[in-house]
Protein backbone atom coordinates (compact mmCIF):
# COMPACT_ATOMS: atom_id res chain seq x y z
CA UNK A 1 0.00 0.00 0.00
CA UNK A 2 3.21 2.67 0.61
CA UNK A 3 4.67 1.52 -2.39
CA UNK A 4 1.40 2.93 -4.05
CA UNK A 5 1.28 5.91 -2.45
CA UNK A 6 4.52 6.85 -3.47
CA UNK A 7 4.19 6.10 -6.88
CA UNK A 8 1.75 8.69 -6.85
CA UNK A 9 2.53 11.19 -4.71
CA UNK A 10 5.89 11.67 -7.38
CA UNK A 11 3.23 12.30 -9.85
CA UNK A 12 1.81 15.35 -8.01
CA UNK A 13 3.39 17.79 -10.31
CA UNK A 14 1.51 17.42 -13.55
CA UNK A 15 -1.57 18.91 -12.47
CA UNK A 16 0.10 22.52 -12.32
CA UNK A 17 1.87 21.48 -15.67
CA UNK A 18 -1.34 20.36 -17.37
CA UNK A 19 -3.41 23.17 -15.66
CA UNK A 20 -0.77 25.84 -16.63
CA UNK A 21 -1.74 24.65 -20.73
CA UNK A 22 -5.15 25.17 -20.23
CA UNK A 23 -5.77 29.17 -20.62
CA UNK A 24 -2.56 29.39 -22.67
CA UNK A 25 -4.29 27.06 -25.16
CA UNK A 26 -7.82 28.99 -25.51
CA UNK A 27 -8.31 29.96 -28.63
CA UNK A 28 -11.38 31.23 -29.69
CA UNK A 29 -12.01 28.22 -31.79
CA UNK A 30 -11.71 26.10 -28.59
CA UNK A 31 -13.49 28.23 -26.31
CA UNK A 32 -16.71 26.18 -26.90
CA UNK A 33 -15.29 22.84 -26.68
CA UNK A 34 -13.74 23.71 -23.39
CA UNK A 35 -16.84 24.89 -22.04
CA UNK A 36 -18.82 21.75 -23.34
CA UNK A 37 -16.23 19.68 -21.69
CA UNK A 38 -15.55 21.22 -18.74
CA UNK A 39 -19.57 21.57 -18.16
CA UNK A 40 -20.50 18.05 -19.04
CA UNK A 41 -18.35 17.05 -16.29
CA UNK A 42 -19.98 19.34 -13.66
CA UNK A 43 -16.50 22.00 -13.95
CA UNK A 44 -17.86 24.61 -16.02
CA UNK A 45 -17.08 27.36 -13.09
CA UNK A 46 -13.34 26.26 -14.01
CA UNK A 47 -13.52 28.55 -17.00
CA UNK A 48 -13.35 31.80 -15.33
CA UNK A 49 -9.75 33.32 -15.14
CA UNK A 50 -10.58 34.15 -11.21
CA UNK A 51 -11.17 30.30 -10.65
CA UNK A 52 -8.55 29.22 -12.58
CA UNK A 53 -5.59 31.41 -11.20
CA UNK A 54 -5.56 30.63 -7.75
CA UNK A 55 -6.46 27.01 -9.11
CA UNK A 56 -2.96 27.36 -11.23
CA UNK A 57 -1.00 28.58 -7.71
CA UNK A 58 -2.48 25.69 -5.79
CA UNK A 59 -1.16 22.90 -8.48
CA UNK A 60 2.20 24.50 -8.75
CA UNK A 61 2.75 24.49 -5.30
CA UNK A 62 1.42 21.17 -4.31
CA UNK A 63 3.72 19.89 -6.99
CA UNK A 64 6.46 21.94 -5.94
CA UNK A 65 6.26 20.55 -2.05
CA UNK A 66 5.78 16.57 -3.70
CA UNK A 67 9.38 17.21 -5.68
CA UNK A 68 10.58 18.65 -2.04
CA UNK A 69 9.64 15.77 -0.31
CA UNK A 70 10.98 13.18 -2.39
CA UNK A 71 14.27 15.20 -2.93
CA UNK A 72 14.65 14.70 0.96
CA UNK A 73 14.29 10.81 0.24
CA UNK A 74 16.89 10.55 -3.60
CA UNK A 75 19.13 13.36 -2.18
CA UNK A 76 19.24 14.66 -5.94
CA UNK A 77 18.37 17.94 -6.18
CA UNK A 78 18.36 18.71 -9.54
CA UNK A 79 14.37 17.07 -10.40
CA UNK A 80 13.65 19.81 -8.12
CA UNK A 81 16.02 22.70 -9.77
CA UNK A 82 14.07 21.77 -12.73
CA UNK A 83 10.61 21.82 -11.15
CA UNK A 84 11.59 25.20 -9.39
CA UNK A 85 12.32 26.56 -13.18
CA UNK A 86 9.37 25.68 -14.85
CA UNK A 87 7.36 26.86 -12.25
CA UNK A 88 9.01 30.12 -12.26
CA UNK A 89 8.68 29.68 -16.48
CA UNK A 90 4.89 29.15 -16.26
CA UNK A 91 4.17 31.99 -13.34
CA UNK A 92 6.14 34.11 -15.02
CA UNK A 93 5.00 33.71 -18.85
CA UNK A 94 1.49 33.73 -17.64
CA UNK A 95 1.19 36.90 -15.12
CA UNK A 96 4.94 38.93 -15.62
CA UNK A 97 5.83 39.14 -19.20
CA UNK A 98 1.98 37.76 -20.37
CA UNK A 99 4.13 35.13 -22.97
CA UNK A 100 2.24 31.67 -24.06
CA UNK A 101 6.24 30.50 -25.11
CA UNK A 102 7.03 30.55 -21.95
CA UNK A 103 3.95 28.94 -20.37
CA UNK A 104 4.62 25.87 -23.24
CA UNK A 105 7.90 26.05 -22.57
CA UNK A 106 7.85 25.51 -18.14
CA UNK A 107 5.05 22.52 -18.92
CA UNK A 108 7.86 20.64 -20.46
CA UNK A 109 10.41 21.38 -17.95
CA UNK A 110 7.82 20.60 -15.36
CA UNK A 111 6.79 17.22 -17.24
CA UNK A 112 10.67 16.36 -17.07
CA UNK A 113 11.04 16.88 -13.24
CA UNK A 114 8.54 14.94 -12.64
CA UNK A 115 9.55 11.89 -14.67
CA UNK A 116 13.52 12.17 -13.51
CA UNK A 117 11.94 12.04 -9.85
CA UNK A 118 9.94 8.86 -10.31
CA UNK A 119 13.27 7.27 -12.12
CA UNK A 120 15.04 8.33 -9.21
CA UNK A 121 12.46 6.95 -6.64
CA UNK A 122 12.30 3.80 -8.44
CA UNK A 123 16.19 3.47 -8.89
CA UNK A 124 16.08 2.66 -5.04
CA UNK A 125 13.86 0.26 -4.44
CA UNK A 126 15.44 -0.77 -1.35
CA UNK A 127 15.29 2.36 0.82
CA UNK A 128 12.84 2.87 3.03
CA UNK A 129 11.74 7.10 2.89
CA UNK A 130 12.95 8.93 5.49
CA UNK A 131 15.75 7.29 5.93
CA UNK A 132 18.75 9.65 7.36
CA UNK A 133 22.10 7.75 6.40
CA UNK A 134 23.27 7.03 2.79
CA UNK A 135 25.02 3.77 3.73
CA UNK A 136 22.71 2.77 7.20
CA UNK A 137 24.48 -0.11 9.08
CA UNK A 138 22.45 -3.37 8.62
CA UNK A 139 21.46 -4.48 12.03
CA UNK A 140 20.34 -8.10 11.92
CA UNK A 141 17.07 -9.34 14.44
CA UNK A 142 17.83 -12.58 13.85
CA UNK A 143 21.35 -12.68 15.94
CA UNK A 144 21.31 -14.82 18.79
CA UNK A 145 22.36 -13.96 22.44
CA UNK A 146 25.44 -16.03 24.69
Amino acid sequence: MKTQHLRWSSLAPLPGAILSLLPAVTCPACLGAYAGLLSALGLGFLVQSTVLEPLLIAALLIGLASIVWSTVDHRNPWPLALTLLGDVTVVSGRYLFVSELLQWFGFPLILAAAVWNIWLRRRRPGRQPGSTAENEPVVSTTETSQ
